[in-house]
């Protein structure tokens, strides 16, 4: 529809007509879990436009419940019927633009064809939960995945007093980000009672329950939702003999897929990810609407360029929310890059004005030049802001020396003077000068700790509260007279809480010639990030 109404508004002479295979155009999928605990009080507000609306605005004409079930790309002419009728009706094209979207992905597991088994995708699958909710004495919902959409719909099921359950087969859910960022989610789920069933698959689905493949342990579960991803619509792109890639059709950067005259956007195409430096899809809003911008564009003779995605996301669960722009450290790892990263924990606010919390932000930048590679970031508010900023940052190929200079807005209900943002380039920034060294959480461990002095310069107090095994207390404002309590010939390793105070005995310690690495993220990584030691 974006590809409609921006071609109207650039060409009041065209024909423009819509089919839509379902009852609705223009509605907001992304609402549809908030819509299940009211959160959204009305399914009729997730309906943004109608055919009405379209056609009095702009002139479009669409038609629902009919389906394109065949592109005579000889004859320019796509081939439609009524959704339950034979009859064929013929429509001619000059341009075609195929906006198909992408769907549910349907797991081979027993079972997975039962009534209480659904997708949560689509205003209908929101109205056949609904159904069984009024009918059915629901109590416990088992959801397959761990994904963005598992995540919203746990959240609004326990807000009206599901039991619910998630079933992974990854380590952690939300396979995109790190373990460590999502190990933080995983405390906040079982802190609001949901229960996580992680490195497993269901292996049949009864009745009344899901039974685990792992074990054979049975899973309550009255409804069952299926939320393992979503696969591009490319049957009637292949029918037509588009050429399809190996996850959707192929497209130019004008979005014109291999026949000039046919052009894709959306979820069912494969656009190239900034980062990743090829070809996939990115099922997300903001790209498929601005492909088809793009579209519109291209046809009436404006050629602009689509700039590739970098897959900007964020998720509310429960009281925190998670973003990332760009790829994990795990993923571009999987690549076969080597990137270094930093993780800070400032406060989302002047520390002290009133209800400050922290964000946690991971973010990982090239070795060679700095340039920010992916950024993770998890805590109760400011979020998103932070995210917003870094995945433009990552857009205009800015690097972390560029992060020290942004000029950002401040006051003390919003940010601080030094913004997170701005953090992340210091920090990272310091790495790349050779102002001091690190060690990751993920890289210690029992045996490789005994090789290095440990110091804890937090204070006693805090010391007292929990510390990294074999570590002594030296606290920082203290340290420089109590250096002969540290053997100059043994590696030094010196921590705090959040990174800060230890980066302050990193510098004290190595411009005395000790040998010495700080813990980057401190103790608050190890504890929240789930390591084991």
């Amino acid at each position: 529809m974006s590809a409609a109404t921006r071609l109207r508004r650039l060409d009041e002479s065209a024909t423009i007509t819509v089919f839509e295979k379902g009852p609705y155009t223009s509605y907001a999928n992304c609402g549809i879990p908030y819509a299940l605990s009211k959160v959204i009080k009305d399914d009729a507000a997730l309906i943004l436009h109608t055919p009405k609306y379209f056609k009095e605005y702009f002139n479009v004409d669409v038609y629902l419940n009919t389906e394109v079930v065949e592109i005579d790309r000889i004859n320019e002419q796509v081939c439609t019927r009524i959704v339950g009728e034979a009859e064929i009706r013929r429509v001619d094209y000059d341009k075609l633009i195929l906006s198909q979207g992408a769907e549910a992905v349907q797991p081979q597991i027993d079972g997975v064809d039962q009534s209480h088994v659904v997708t949560l995708r689509t205003i209908s699958d929101l109205q056949a939960i609904r159904t069984m909710m009024l009918k059915r004495c629901l109590r416990d919902v088992c959801i397959i995945g761990g994904g963005f959409i598992c995540l919203e719909a746990a959240e609004n099921l326990r807000k009206i007093k599901f039991g619910v359950s998630i079933i992974e087969q990854s380590a952690h859910v939300l396979p995109p980000i790190d373990a460590d960022i999502a190990q933080v989610l995983h405390t906040e789920l079982k802190r609001n009672g949901v229960k996580l069933y992680l490195n497993d698959t269901a292996r049949r689905i009864e009745h009344s329950h899901v039974v685990l493949a792992s074990n054979g342990r049975e899973i309550p579960a009255d409804l069952v939702i299926l939320a393992v991803g979503v696969r591009a619509r490319t049957s009637l792109a292949k029918l037509a003999s588009l050429e399809i890639g190996a996850q959707g059709v192929k497209v130019e950067s004008h979005m014109e897929t291999s026949d000039e005259d046919i052009y894709a956007v959306g979820d069912m195409v494969e656009t190239k990810h900034i980062i990743q430096q090829q070809p996939g899809v990115v099922a997300l809003g903001g790209p498929a609407n601005r492909q088809g911008r793009i579209a519109a564009d291209d046809i009436a003779g404006r050629p602009v360029c689509y700039r590739g995605n970098i897959g900007a996301v964020i998720c509310q669960v429960f009281d925190l929310s998670v973003g990332l722009a760009g790829l994990s450290v795990s993923a571009l790892r999987y690549l076969g890059q080597d990137p270094l990263y930093v993780t800070v924990h400032p406060p989302n606010h002047a520390s002290y004005y009133p209800n400050a919390s922290p964000i946690t932000i991971k973010t990982a930048f090239e070795k060679s030049t700095g340039c920010i590679l992916g950024v993770q970031a998890v805590g109760i508010a400011g979020v998103d802001k932070r995210i917003d900023v870094l995945a433009t940052a990552m857009q205009a190929r800015m690097t972390v020396f560029d992060l020290e200079h942004l000029e950002l807005s401040y006051a003390p209900p919003y940010g601080s003077a030094k913004d997170p943002v701005n953090m992340v380039g210091f920090v990272g920034s310091n790495l790349l000068r050779g102002d001091y060294q690190i060690i990751h959480a993920e890289d210690i461990n029992i045996k490789n700790l005994k090789a290095w002095q440990v110091v804890d310069v937090r204070s006693p107090e805090e010391f007292a509260t929990g510390h990294l095994p074999g570590a002594i207390n030296l606290p920082i404002n203290t340290l420089r007279n109590q250096l002969s309590k540290i053997d100059k010939s043994t590696p030094t390793l010196v921590y705090c809480y959040i990174g800060y105070r230890g980066y302050l005995a990193y510098r004290i310690l190595s411009q005395r010639g000790f040998s010495v690495v700080n813990l980057d993220g401190g103790l608050k990584t190890v504890v929240e990030g789930g390591i084991k030691l």
